[in-house]
């Protein structure tokens, strides 16, 4: 750990580690390392150095030893943190008596490392702007139309046009409102766990994360193998033609160096995804206008009919019945594929709340950044779909996964086809990027309510959560070899509850915590709130409904799971708190509660 040695750190262990040979000849010790004096005041071997040399060199000299002030470590400083407890007990500056372990131990942690912002260990990181913030949003939920495919094979054109036009008032619009009164209230890295927490307790805020963390991580994993389908898609090639080896240590690779940029700051992240936007939708700005002169309106309003429906399921991987609605294709629409497909690529906003207090002023620039996010998903979406399908004759059952790339060759070459390969690799980039980002400090913010171990609370020097971001990759190199086809419902569905209870929350939080000051708040009082967010809670439960038996089974199975973690987490907390009380019963001086002392 790097510290900042303060005036309240005893003087002699102070001088001793400050103690120190300078850069141009022998000085006298200085009672601070960033205690500077100029090279004429000094005593030291004469200089023959001419003196504009020397002021260049003091400045130098001056800069290094600022640096080197910053690489002093605990351990140097060769300091008994006991007895730096034991002292400050003494003189009044600690309680140890009010005080247990874990707040001993964070005295100790802010008395070695305090705020200083030259210390590249406090939270002084470079903050995000709104079009980076915007960007990140984009890519949270969408990242342009790679993965519509599922829409339109399951829906036909029209619907599918429908869809994406109409649900983003559904779904995206009511997440966005929400995140945003919410995320400026609020503005910590737990994001919704915060807001479910602080409206229905710990058991539900522990839900909510864990919930919304294992669909987020395990969703991650995706996006190299959508790549990786649009490569093969444009090669005219099947998945299973490639090695299962090879595939796992090209998607784990990948995985682990992406991480790596991910751990380096979420400005470089924000600052790499606006680039990648602009070259992942380069290709489809190309593909549209190049492809208006071809588009045939009637197209666009083409449904469904008993024929061709029977193909698009038989082109469909996943079993499209099942569940308690096992008939639900009326209008010659696959429903339950139709709208997981739209759930999944039309949601995920409020994973922006965890980048609330990244940013310098949440609530003017947070509501922006979310606004600009929305406009950027539906327009993402709609604009190249439009054209895609009025500038083609392709069936509907063609429309598998990565077809948009043959879609972009028929309509300006092969070369377009190629260059929107491209693109979707490096969309997939950003689209994981900005997940990984999420999820990672999602677990930052519940290690720092107490959910999880502290371990998870840890920043980098870069301001990003270490621990959270291997975690993260962790998942998604294992869940690399599945296939998520199969997954999309399953994560849907824990994702969905998670959603659900923070629309809840919003609601009983306007209601039973109206004082809470809300930099930003919805233009709508509580009634008008209700009305708003009725029909996305009712949408959002029809999808739910439509799901199979399997889908059920392993949601039950995963909620099952995550009560007994907490459960037997709160109990290992209640038991260590009762021993620890046991331990302190009947001593007449005070000791040092501490279990260990961070380094």
């Amino acid at each position: 750990m790097f510290i900042q040695t303060g005036n309240n750190m005893p003087s002699k262990e102070v001088a001793a580690a400050d103690e120190s040979t300078g850069l141009l000849g022998t000085e006298e010790p200085r009672p601070r390392a960033d205690s500077f004096v100029a090279l004429g005041e000094q005593d030291r071997t004469p200089s023959m150095l001419p003196e504009f040399v020397l002021e260049v060199l003091t400045e130098a000299q001056e800069q290094l030893e600022d640096v080197a002030h910053d690489l002093i470590t605990y351990e140097e400083l060769d300091v008994d943190p006991t007895a730096i407890l034991e002292e400050a007990a003494e003189d009044g500056t600690v309680h140890l008596d009010d005080m247990d372990a874990e707040e001993t131990e964070e005295w100790v942690e802010q008395y070695i490392h305090p705020e200083d912002p030259h210390d590249p260990f406090t939270h002084t990181h470079e903050k995000l702007g709104v079009l980076p913030l915007a960007i990140i949003v984009f890519y949270n939920v969408s990242g342009g139309p790679f993965g519509v495919e599922t829409s339109v094979r399951a829906g036909g054109n029209f619907f599918a046009l429908l869809g994406f036009l109409v649900m983003p008032f559904l779904w995206s619009m009511q997440e966005a409102l929400m995140t945003a009164e919410l995320g400026t209230a609020y503005p910590e890295a737990s994001g919704g766990v915060a807001w479910v927490e602080e409206a229905f307790g710990p058991t539900a805020g522990w839900m909510s994360g864990y919930l919304g963390w294992i669909a987020g991580a395990t969703d991650n994993a995706i996006y190299p193998v959508l790549f990786l389908d649009y490569l093969l898609s444009a090669m005219h090639m099947g998945p299973e033609q490639v090695n299962p080896i090879l595939r796992f240590v090209s998607l784990s690779t990948a995985s682990i160096l992406l991480g790596y940029v991910n751990w380096k700051g979420l400005p470089l992240v924000g600052k790499m995804s606006t680039w990648i936007c602009l070259i992942a939708m380069s290709p489809f700005a190309i593909m549209m206008i190049l492809g208006a002169p071809q588009v045939d309106t009637r197209r666009w309003f083409q449904m469904g009919n008993g024929d061709d429906i029977q193909q698009a399921e038989a082109a469909t991987d996943d079993d499209v019945g099942g569940g308690f609605f096992p008939g639900a294709n009326a209008y010659g629409v696959l429903w339950r594929p139709f709208l997981n497909n739209l759930f999944w690529n039309l949601n995920s906003f409020d994973a922006a709340g965890s980048f609330a207090g990244e940013i310098e002023t949440p609530g003017s620039l947070f509501p922006r950044a979310m606004l600009w996010g929305v406009i950027m998903v539906v327009a993402g979406y709609f604009l190249p779909l439009l054209v895609a399908v009025g500038a083609t004759d392709f069936d509907r059952s063609q429309w598998t996964d990565g077809f948009l790339a043959q879609v972009a060759a028929d309509i300006g070459g092969p070369w377009l086809g190629a260059w929107t390969v491209f693109a979707a690799a490096i969309s997939n980039i950003a689209l994981f990027q900005a997940e990984l980002s999420a999820d990672a400090f999602q677990l930052m913010g519940m290690a720092d309510r107490g959910h999880i171990p502290k371990i998870f609370s840890k920043r980098s020097q870069h301001g990003t959560p270490t621990n959270g971001i291997i975690a993260g990759v962790a998942v998604i190199v294992v869940m690399g070899t599945s296939d998520f086809d199969q997954l999309i419902e399953m994560l849907n569905f824990n994702y969905a509850i998670a959603l659900l209870m923070e629309y809840c929350a919003f609601i009983k939080l306007r209601i039973y915590q109206p004082q809470v000051e809300r930099p930003y708040r919805i233009p709508l009082n509580t009634v008008g709130c209700v009305i708003l967010f009725t029909p996305t809670f009712l949408v959002t439960i029809l999808v739910l409904g439509l799901s199979t038996y399997t889908t059920f089974i392993f949601v039950f199975c995963t909620n099952v799971v995550g009560f007994l973690v907490f459960y037997g987490k709160t109990r290992s907390e209640a038991t260590r708190d009762e021993e620890d009380e046991k331990s302190t019963t009947g001593e007449t001086t005070p000791t040092v509660p501490m279990t260990s002392i961070p380094e």
